[in-house]
């Protein structure tokens, strides 16, 4: 039967990041929501399979990790409890770039390190602890319920051989890559929105690693070599987790065959320039080799219909997904709640949420992260970029072959990474100078060692 009208409810579509991180800001403003997930939900930190990409190398952001902690207040204790490690970006980080390896460089930045099963289960067992929410695993939404086109009032579901109705107030499109808004709003003779995709066509290959009894952790905490076209092809990105493990992904673009076993991905290493294959060689893997090639970035303009049914919001992955190797989905996510939250608060008494000025809104939270992402994503298409583009891609360039060189430029170029400085740091005049002027002699023009 169909959840009765009187409680003001809303469903959340979706039991990912962004799912979780809307389902917390919901629970402050709703008398009840649903989180329907379509995986059977493990009791535990383990992968599932509605997340493949869960099993690679994911990065909080230093921003997203500020949000999160605001709306779960001691999560990066409870992370660091069960293993996660904290450390400097700045300090920690070996940072293997085209132009050389910067020395540490001391930034106050903190980062924390971890599995993507460890965050989704600590997330996921706070927000189901919360009395309004309750959360529905192996439960499959197959469309909108609806008063017309221009109202929803909540989602159709099937769970095995039997269909059923939830009423809701509010819907919250939080599935993800594999969202099925855009037939949705369709079936409700509604307009199709624009999709831009930009595909570097880069692929990944993961495994973790265990270290023997008695032997230490290398002295940095993550290793960063960052793919960039046209000359370097290969990369990875490493980073101390939880158990005492090391999780390693390597990436490849421009037709590069990724490792597929042991002694393939072993010898991929060997190509780098980083100490990941000095590293691994005495570790012990503990996972099998697995790849991953959906790091297409695509943003769905849903902000740029003309008519927009009451009722329903998307965001997260379902709006605007990026190519993961920048870690910037999770701190987007937090970034979105936190505009849901901002708007809850404006509404007055009753009245319905402005989902059409939300996804509005929404572009504008996304804007900047789209273009960190697709400016050098964009470089390694076969068509001749954009001139704006080929100039963003310049400057961003010259940027990172700075870095190496200039502590100052390190600085700042990390906090737009992590998302503590917005596109206005590029304005200022003492950065534009010191990268028009470009690598200075003196830095670092080796990567460091195990």
């Amino acid at each position: 039967m169909p959840m009765g009208t009187d409680v003001r409810h809303a469903v959340v579509i979706g039991a990912g990041m962004a799912g979780l991180a809307a389902a917390r800001v919901l629970a402050d403003g709703f008398e009840a929501v649903t989180v329907i997930e379509r995986d059977t939900l493990p009791s535990a930190s383990e992968p599932r399979v509605g997340v493949p990409q869960g099993h690679h190398v994911h990065g909080l952001l230093a921003l997203g990790a500020e949000v999160f902690e605001g709306y779960f207040p001691g999560l990066r204790a409870e992370l660091e409890e069960a293993g996660a490690p904290v450390w400097d970006w700045g300090e920690d980080l070996c940072a293997v770039l085209p132009n050389g390896t910067p020395p540490p460089t001391p930034m106050g930045m903190p980062i924390q390190t971890f599995s993507r099963p460890l965050l989704e289960h600590v997330l996921r067992r706070r927000v189901s602890a919360l009395e309004p929410v309750t959360l529905r695993d192996g439960l499959t939404v197959t469309g909108l319920r609806t008063a017309g086109p221009g109202r929803v009032t909540g989602v159709r579901v099937k769970n095995g051989d039997g269909e059923d109705e939830i009423v809701a107030d509010l819907v919250v499109d939080a599935s993800g890559r594999s969202s099925h808004l855009p037939q949705w709003l369709a079936a409700l003779g509604l307009p199709s929105p624009r999709t831009t995709t930009v595909d570097a066509q880069v692929g990944y290959a993961s495994r973790t690693y265990s270290y023997p009894e008695g032997q230490s952790p290398p002295s940095w905490k993550g290793v960063l070599e960052p793919l960039r076209a046209p000359d370097f092809h290969k990369g990875s990105y490493a980073i101390q987790i939880e158990n005492n493990a090391l999780h390693v992904t390597l990436h490849g673009a421009g037709g590069i065959q990724l490792p597929r076993g042991d002694d393939d991905f072993l010898a991929f290493t060997k190509t780098l320039r980083g100490p990941i294959a000095d590293t691994i060689a005495s570790l012990t893997p503990v996972s099998p080799v697995r790849r991953y090639a959906r790091t297409v970035n695509r943003k769905t303009a849903y902000h740029r219909l003309a008519r927009w049914p009451d009722g329903l919001i998307a965001l997260g992955d379902s709006v605007c997904t990026f190519n993961p190797a920048y870690g910037q989905g999770m701190t987007v996510a937090a970034l979105e709640a936190r505009l849901l939250e901002q708007m809850l608060r404006g509404r007055r008494t009753r009245a319905p949420f402005d989902g059409q000025g939300f996804q509005r809104r929404l572009a504008r939270v996304t804007a900047f992260s789209w273009l960190m992402a697709t400016i050098p994503d964009r470089a390694w298409e076969q068509s001749r970029p954009a001139l704006p583009v080929k100039a963003g891609n310049w400057f961003m360039n010259r940027m990172i072959d700075t870095v190496p060189h200039d502590p100052r430029v390190y600085t700042t170029f990390s906090g737009l990474f992590h998302m503590l400085a917005g596109p206005l740091a590029l304005a200022d005049p003492r950065l534009l100078s010191r990268v028009l002027v470009g690598p200075r002699p003196g830095g670092s023009l080796h990567a460091a060692t195990p």
